[in-house]
């Protein structure tokens, strides 16, 4: 009997998808459809609700966020004012994030009914269904990568890490929790790495065709994930088809943004919750990012965001301790 392409896992308290690691950069969509091709439709209706597992986080903190930014800079003494100068309209994107989620997983449930009985208006449903996330999702990402700019010009440009801090302060809190070497081995650790991060790259839409697909390689030290581009903070780099603002974007070298200048002020936040917050409560970082960078005539640029996730904490290399601001250990490397 074929095995199906989702299982619970524990560690995550929800379904994932059971194909190998290296196909793990496969659309749900697409899996889903091809499973409704060829008449299984238990497993394309399975796959069709991965997709909102997928995106659900997203959604979740996007909602949340559009709310937590706006309050916080207005703490910070940025007036209401010059967020309607530049017409950052948080509620009505707010509510447009909302009524596209929930439309969206109507399209779902709807796909999932017809797939059923292998109608074959099920298709349609699926495709529409995705397009209606990615466009619930896009401008949700655009307004907070402008609100970021809006931070950087008024609070100055060292004030978004420390914004980006406040914001993800409950899910630093939780790294040892999740991943104290003392609870549980890093081998199970990498398992939940590498799942969960698979499915938060799909639910973002990644990929030039934004279905959620992305590279997944295996090396002798370590696992390498590659997003050309990546759905959310990949989006604003020239080189995905978007003239963003300049201001979106680090001029200076900081720690919490690699101390590299170029990078997206959205990005940066997987500097803080991957490498940084980690570092700082474990003593190493959980996954390696080499994030990329808006060309300047300091940097040529680089296009595909790639994360790694070492099979050994020792494998970890030097730089990725130093950096972020940090001192590596004896043991690091500065092989890749």
């Amino acid at each position: 009997m074929a095995e199906r392409p989702t299982r619970f896992y524990d560690a995550l308290g929800h379904d994932v998808r059971t194909d190998p690691w290296p196909d793990q950069g496969r659309s749900s969509y697409v899996l889903a459809l091809d499973a409704f091709t060829e008449g299984r439709a238990e497993d394309a209706a399975s796959l069709a609700r991965m997709t909102v597992q997928e995106a659900q986080e997203a959604f979740d903190l996007y909602a949340l966020w559009l709310v937590q930014l706006p309050a916080l800079l207005a703490a910070h003494g940025v007036p209401e004012s010059a967020l309607a100068q530049r017409g950052l309209d948080c509620l009505r994107v707010k509510h447009e994030l909302e009524t596209g989620w929930t439309r969206y997983v109507g399209l779902i449930a709807r796909f999932v009914k017809l797939s059923a009985s292998l109608e074959t208006s099920a298709p349609e449903v699926l495709a529409l269904a995705r397009s209606t996330w990615l466009a619930a999702h896009d401008p949700a990402t655009d307004l907070l990568a402008a609100l970021l700019a809006l931070a950087a010009e008024e609070l100055g440009e060292a004030s978004v890490g420390p914004l980006w801090d406040i914001l993800l302060n409950r899910y630093y809190e939780a790294i040892a929790e999740k991943y104290d070497p003392t609870v549980g081995s890093w081998e199970s650790s990498v398992e939940r790495l590498g799942l969960d991060i698979f499915e938060a790259v799909r639910g973002h839409l990644t990929g030039p065709t934004r279905d959620g697909r992305f590279d997944v390689r295996e090396e002798a030290n370590r696992w390498v994930l590659e997003f050309a581009p990546c759905g959310s903070g990949g989006r604003t780099y020239p080189d995905a088809g978007t003239d963003r603002d300049p201001r979106e974007f680090t001029t200076e070298e900081h720690d919490w943004a690699w101390k590299t200048k170029g990078v997206c002020l959205y990005c940066v936040h997987c500097c803080q919750l991957q490498q940084r917050a980690p570092i700082e409560r474990l003593g190493y970082p959980l996954r390696v990012i080499a994030p990329p960078v808006r060309p300047s005539a300091g940097h040529p640029g680089r296009k595909v965001c790639t994360w790694s996730i070492y099979k050994d904490l020792s494998a970890i290399p030097a730089h990725a301790y130093s950096d972020v601001g940090a001192t590596p250990p004896d043991q690091t490397t500065d092989s890749d």
